[in-house]
């Protein structure tokens, strides 16, 4: 499975990678030079909707994407037609949309203090980063996901 780097304007299509078990970091406050160089140390694909970038990534012989679309469906099929990568719902392994941290499933026991008493009602399966300890459960934005994946 790849991994990916996506460049400052990509944070919705991060967090979907994410989302659907990619490991995929986000440009923030790193500057171009230290996404590339980390890009190039860890062997991730740079995607990015700068041409500069791209040029950068080319001379640096770093796999790179220049994504051409502005909504997530269609920068997804970019991806999906470019690596012949495999999005399915649901996923396999879901990562934070957060920090990127790997989620471990915990019981609704053990974070009933930490959520809405609604969600504890509706939901019984959840599951929190490693990292940053961010609560996840199969909320209604899956059913957007799900639709955004059925469509690619």
């Amino acid at each position: 499975m790849s991994s990916f780097y996506a460049d400052s304007m990509l944070g919705k299509l991060s967090r979907y990678l994410r989302f659907l078990g990619f490991d995929t970091l986000y440009r923030t406050t790193e500057s171009v030079d230290e996404m590339l160089q980390v890009s190039e140390d860890d062997d991730r694909i740079v995607l990015s909707r700068s041409r500069d970038v791209f040029q950068s990534c080319s001379k640096r012989k770093i796999q790179t994407l220049l994504i051409s679309n502005v909504d997530v469906s269609g920068q997804l099929k970019e991806i999906k037609d470019n690596f012949n990568a495999n999005f399915v719902y649901p996923p396999l392994k879901m990562r934070c949309s957060v920090c990127n941290g790997d989620l471990k499933e915990k019981s609704k026991l053990d974070i009933l203090n930490r959520i809405p008493e609604g969600t504890a009602m509706n939901y019984d399966d959840f599951w929190e980063c490693s990292k940053c300890f961010q609560i996840y459960w199969l909320g209604s934005h899956w059913e957007d996901i799900k639709k955004t994946i059925s469509e690619l």
